[in-house]
């Protein structure tokens, strides 16, 4: 019987199996392209704690306009403040996503009187904030206000003039066409106003007259109100009038009677070229008779009424010759 040698003898092993459905699974999650997934999981994380640090609540200070309502018959005749520094708490992403409409404080006055009054923002102001955002405090937390009662009056008009004539002219009458305007505002504001300006009128190199038109008015005080903003100017200018002494002017009643003394020396205002060829005869003193009072009057020539000025009558009295 022959045998085998030891080492030639072959020991049979059971075949390895198949990994069932589960196995497959398992690793294919584990083991397969585990560095993508092990990436993958390091960016979750990230993104997770991101999310989570925008969602901390976070506090920061905004500037917020103020917007009064008031009653409508009284004005803030003070000067409080526009805005107010406010304390926010909430998300980053939600205080970041703020805009200028919603930092508007809105302070509602309009059951308070005339006075002196002392506002608590906490308890007056009003914000309209996203949901989750929230009023920690104001900066500074009251404010105080004047109100009084709103009125109207008229205010002298003063046209404001720049700059002079060309030589040899001057300016002979500024006629606005209103002498005063209606302004509106708080009472101690409007009474306080003694008068209003024009825009400037330019008269550099002028030798005529004109008139400016639709020119705006100036108030200083930004509490009040014009009701009427513009108006016209006429402006008068001429040749520079000069004064001239005549003597042995004739001096008679208004109804014709003889005074005494009978001629009187004037002084006249003018320009040069009428001026010059004016002669005592060539004009006349007439009284007239105001009850006691004798009150002269120069009487011209026809062509020069309205261009010769009477400035005084040196004779110091005059008597009725009965």
């Amino acid at each position: 019987m022959p045998f085998q040698d030891e080492d030639e003898v072959t020991t049979t092993t059971d075949p390895t199996p198949a990994p069932n459905r589960a196995e497959k699974l398992l690793r294919r999650i584990f083991l397969e392209d585990w560095s993508l997934k092990l990436l993958s999981l390091a960016i979750a994380v990230v993104l997770w704690l991101l999310v989570t640090g925008q969602n901390e609540p976070v506090t920061a200070h905004v500037n917020v306009q103020l917007n009064f309502i008031r009653p409508q018959s009284l004005e803030i005749s003070n000067d409080p403040p526009r805005t107010v520094d406010v304390m926010l708490t909430g998300s980053r992403n939600k205080l970041d996503d703020l805009t200028s409409l919603d930092l508007v404080a809105t302070v509602d006055i309009s059951d308070q009187r005339a006075g002196e009054r002392v506002l608590r923002l906490t308890d007056k102001a009003q914000i309209s904030l996203p949901q989750g955002i929230k009023v920690d405090g104001f900066q500074p937390s009251a404010i105080p206000i004047r109100l009084e009662e709103i009125v109207e009056r008229q205010v002298t008009v003063e046209p404001k003039l720049e700059g002079k004539p060309a030589d040899g002219f001057e300016i002979y009458a500024v006629r606005p066409s209103k002498g005063s305007v209606a302004v509106r505002g708080p009472a101690s504001r409007v009474n306080a106003l003694q008068k209003v300006t024009t825009e400037s009128i330019w008269l550099a190199g002028r030798k005529e007259s004109f008139t400016a038109s639709n020119l705006a008015i100036d108030v200083p005080d930004p509490k009040v109100d014009l009701l009427e903003p513009v108006i016209n100017v006429d402006i008068e200018i001429g040749e520079r009038r000069i004064e001239k002494n005549l003597s042995g002017v004739a001096v008679s009643m208004a109804e014709g009677g003889k005074v005494q003394p009978a001629t009187t020396a004037v002084t006249l205002e003018g320009v040069p070229s009428l001026l010059d060829t004016l002669k005592a005869e060539d004009i006349k003193i007439v009284l007239d008779s105001v009850g006691q009072t004798l009150t002269p009057r120069l009487e011209l020539p026809a062509a020069l009424k309205g261009k010769i000025i009477l400035k005084t009558v040196h004779a110091s009295k005059f008597v009725p010759v009965r």
